[in-house]
């Protein structure tokens, strides 16, 4: 049995021996609320995992190795064919058992979706099919090592086969998980109570709720007050306004996460690689580190950190304006000739800081920058649609897959499905495809360093911090630590005291 594992961050593991707690409750504060009706394809899966509510079929633990979930086993039978063998025993919500034929409607409703997911989209699976009562088996459409590490992604959750009513998907009383949704008001909140027949042991919170503030200062206010529990990603200006807060605890996490700087390669100007250096070269990303994360985070050179497997060797972040100066007039531009807007997003308070300094960073080397701040919804369209110029993002590059494969592959790819730098290299597409089929990780990771080290000289992309994230949690709130990946966060063995 080939099995995928690697071990790059360490938190706690969580406690397996929480009590049942009669009557007792947790209300966390998410950023981001229900917006797609619970469509896989969308961060809604995330949301369901994090509420205790959605599974997989293999998991992704604290110490980012692959165990099993909803799968005890898993074999690759051929290069192209992986079957996975369920759990016995396990029943959804509403009483239906998990059969090979249950998971065979999920993943192929999340294959025929209007839009698939980026780590189990047709583009990457061939098939899905139940071979008798506990055998599942998917098939490829190329020789794949990395299938398992999809499979614990949130998007390929598993529901009951009630849940998909047409294009639409109900989780309500439809999950395996050890909490079950009971009420859902998506841009307000979601209510969960305990799963008592849960496979994995009675949990030990009777449920709780989920409420969507988007404003980061409210949801700290929240923490403070005692409204919340638990206050997800609190900015770099809210982690020193609770540090040292009474009966307030921060988590902090250097999670596989980058702020960068996007910019279309197909428009005119930026699709002149001596343009996109002299931006690199223009930007500090360590005055932003600085100023604008208080420390927080460091500069970044690649999407990875440098002591990742994988991160690319001999390079380090640039800030050299004269050098910039010189490659513009290297390619011909001369001083205000260029004008690019730059979108930011407002669930992240700190990009509007960013833009702001780049635009000023800019200005001196002759680029004039317009800003436009707008929430994400409102401008992914022309990201996606490649009607933009540049663009700030905070982008997981493990989120999609636990390995640099499914990021390299969906930003960077030709036909990638969140390719929004619109980068196209058959270089790159073949280096992708042998890495996907090699069962060696570092032969893999020497591939993703070559990768990151091609990205980094072309400057199709301009990374500016490697990320930090924080949550805050009253210290009532025990057997929580901070999922690597963001996949969990109500589990069965977290309690309030």
């Amino acid at each position: 049995m080939k099995r995928y594992a690697m071990t790059v961050f360490c938190a706690a593991a969580l406690s397996t021996s929480a009590i049942a707690q009669e009557g007792k409750t947790l209300t966390y504060a998410d950023f981001q609320p229900v917006q797609t009706n619970w469509q896989m394809a969308s961060d809604d899966s995330y949301l369901g995992s994090r509420v205790g509510c959605f599974e997989t079929l293999v998991r992704l633990n604290w110490q980012m190795q692959l165990e099993p979930g909803l799968a005890t086993a898993w074999e690759q039978i051929e290069p192209t064919v992986w079957e996975f063998t369920l759990r016995d025993g396990v029943e959804f919500q509403d009483g239906a058992p998990l059969t090979a034929e249950a998971v065979a409607v999920a993943l192929n409703h999340l294959l025929n979706a209007e839009m698939p997911a980026r780590p189990f989209s047709p583009k990457l699976i061939k098939s899905v099919e139940a071979v008798g009562e506990k055998v599942v088996r998917i098939t490829t459409q190329t020789p794949s090592v990395l299938l398992p590490a999809q499979m614990a992604a949130p998007n390929t959750t598993i529901l009951a086969p009630a849940a998909y009513q047409g294009k639409t998907i109900d989780p309500v009383g439809r999950c395996t998980g050890p909490f079950e949704i009971v009420e859902v008001k998506p841009k307000e909140y979601v209510k969960f109570k305990r799963n008592d027949n849960y496979w994995g042991g009675k949990p030990a919170l009777e449920g709780g709720m989920v409420v969507f503030i988007p404003d980061a200062n409210t949801r700290m206010t929240q923490v403070r007050s005692g409204e919340a529990d638990i206050a997800r990603l609190i900015p770099p200006h809210g982690v020193k306004q609770l540090e040292g807060a009474q009966g307030i605890e921060l988590v902090k996490l250097k999670t596989p996460r980058v702020t960068e700087l996007l910019l279309n390669n197909k428009k005119e100007g930026l699709n002149d690689v001596r343009v996109r250096q002299a931006i690199q070269a223009a930007i500090d990303g360590e005055a932003i580190a600085a100023s604008v994360y208080e420390g927080t985070v460091t500069a970044a050179a690649s999407a990875f950190v440098p002591d990742d497997p994988w991160a690319p060797k001999g390079i380090a972040p640039i800030y050299d304006p004269a050098r910039a100066k010189a490659l513009l007039e290297e390619a011909g531009i001369q001083p205000g000739q260029l004008q690019f807007e730059l979108l930011a997003y407002t669930s992240r308070t700190e990009l509007k800081d960013i833009a702001a300094i780049i635009q000023a960073q800019l200005g001196e080397i002759g680029i004039k920058v317009n800003v436009r701040v707008a929430e994400y919804t409102a401008i992914e369209p022309d990201m996606m649609a490649g009607t933009y110029d540049m663009a700030l993002m905070s982008r997981g590059y493990l989120t999609d897959i636990a390995d640099p494969y499914g990021f390299l592959l969906a930003d960077y790819s030709c036909g990638g499905s969140y390719n929004m730098s619109h980068y196209c290299s058959e270089e790159v597409d073949a280096q992708l495809e042998k890495a996907a089929a090699l069962s060696d990780p570092q032969a893999r990771y020497e591939i993703y360093a070559q990768l990151a080290k091609k990205l980094f000289d072309e400057a199709n992309t301009v990374y500016l911090v490697n990320e930090t994230s924080v949550d805050a949690r009253s210290e009532r709130v025990k057997n929580y630590e901070m999922h690597p990946l963001v996949y969990y966060l109500m589990t069965k063995d977290i309690t309030v005291e």
